[in-house]
């Protein structure tokens, strides 16, 4: 994975249960969950795990032919400043105010055919 200067903090891939989960770590502390059939936006690691969801800041759901796919329980191949490559294929491109999906790179950088929109707080790249 190319790890140079961007807002990315880190990935992680792991499980919750028998599902398979990215998490996407900002500089800021705000970190985005990547499921097959959805994305989610945290406060922070610890709101992953609050009962009362209270650091859910928000969530879109993905329909069923455009989700995330995972191979051997990873999906996050490759990240640089504001886009984040996934196994299948499709991009995330982070813009101010949202992570967008696309099915393509090539999709991506020319802002077409977006699958799903997530909203995000204000990122900085200090």
């Amino acid at each position: 994975m190319n790890h140079q200067q961007s807002i990315i903090a880190g990935v992680e891939h792991l499980h919750i249960g028998q599902n398979p989960v990215a998490l996407i770590d900002f500089n800021t502390g705000v970190v985005v969950a990547l499921q097959e059939g959805s994305l989610a936006c945290y406060r922070n690691r610890s709101s992953l795990t609050d009962p009362l969801g209270n650091g859910l800041l928000s969530v879109t759901e993905i329909a069923k032919p455009n989700g995330i796919a995972f191979e051997q329980g990873l999906c996050v191949i490759d990240y640089r400043a504001g886009y984040v490559g996934l196994v299948d294929g499709k991009a995330l491109l982070i813009v101010p105010g949202a992570i967008r999906l696309y099915p393509s790179k090539l999709d991506a950088l020319q802002g077409s055919n977006c699958l799903a929109e997530l909203e995000l707080p204000e990122l900085s790249v200090d």
